[in-house]
């Protein structure tokens, strides 16, 4: 992921308009999005077609999270907002999770590459995170730019069962490790674009690869939404030498697998 700006949002719209829409009866699902930027109306239009993993940043997004209905919803704290987090927000945030029983703890983790002077107190977050999730048995839904390795090892001690590497960009080499943990990674629409992006969706194994937006976001022209993920079917057809409705099924069958739906 690179550095997202919280504050813009996308202009409403009633529903995904119809040649955004998922094509055939399977519902799209979109592993990682924050939903709680989106404009009621827009979201409400995604909700119809997709299934929405919905992210959250911090207690007051987590709780908007938890009021949509239809979604996967994710709580957590950013690691970009531990710096503004007030004192008691990640106690509070920790008896939401255990009170709401919801399956996700996200978006949490380390990030080294944009707020590496508040590492530190990333650690004491993750680390509470994790044994939150390996107590209740929750997937972790991980951001990690330039701290692939250290979110990993973390998971690795955490003893957690189910993961997701969001926009995984890091080392080729640890994308076996990712699979041999059981753990999986998202492919952005980013991928029609971004180098790195590609190598890593060439090398994965395919059954560790689901499809997310990250959206709303704006990335090098890109507007970031649950209708993007087309973009990446279509990019992961092309890398993988396949049809894209075979890439659709594959990506389908994993992300069925980490959410349990």
């Amino acid at each position: 992921m690179q550095q997202r700006n919280s504050s813009r949002r996308p202009g409403a719209a009633p529903e995904a308009p119809e040649e955004s829409r998922p094509e055939g009866g399977e519902r799209v699902v979109d592993s990682h999005v924050h939903c709680h930027e989106f404009s009621r109306d827009e979201l409400n239009g995604y909700l119809k077609s997709w299934t929405l993993v919905c992210v959250s940043d911090d207690v007051s997004s987590s709780r908007r999270t938890l009021e949509i209905a239809g979604a996967v919803r994710c709580l957590g704290i950013h690691p970009w907002r531990v710096e503004s987090a007030q004192p008691g927000d990640l106690e509070t945030l920790l008896k939401l999770v255990e009170r709401s029983e919801v399956p996700c703890v996200g978006e949490v983790g380390l990030d080294r590459r944009f707020v590496q002077h508040t590492i530190e107190r990333q650690r004491e977050y993750f680390k509470a995170f994790l044994r939150l999730a390996r107590e209740l048995d929750l997937v972790v839904n991980v951001h990690a730019p330039d701290a692939w390795h250290e979110a990993l090892d973390g998971l690795r001690r955490a003893d957690i069962d189910r993961a997701l590497i969001h926009w995984y960009t890091g080392p080729v080499e640890l994308l076996e490790t990712i699979r041999d943990l059981g753990y999986y990674i998202s492919i952005n629409p980013a991928v029609a674009i971004q180098r790195r992006h590609q190598e890593v969706a060439r090398e994965a194994d395919r059954r560790i690869v689901v499809l997310e937006s990250d959206g709303p976001y704006e990335y090098r022209g890109l507007r970031l939404a649950p209708p993007a993920i087309r973009m990446a079917v279509e990019k992961l057809a092309e890398l993988w030498g396949v049809p894209q409705n075979c890439v659709s099924e594959i990506v389908g069958t994993n992300a069925k697998r980490l959410w349990r739906l």
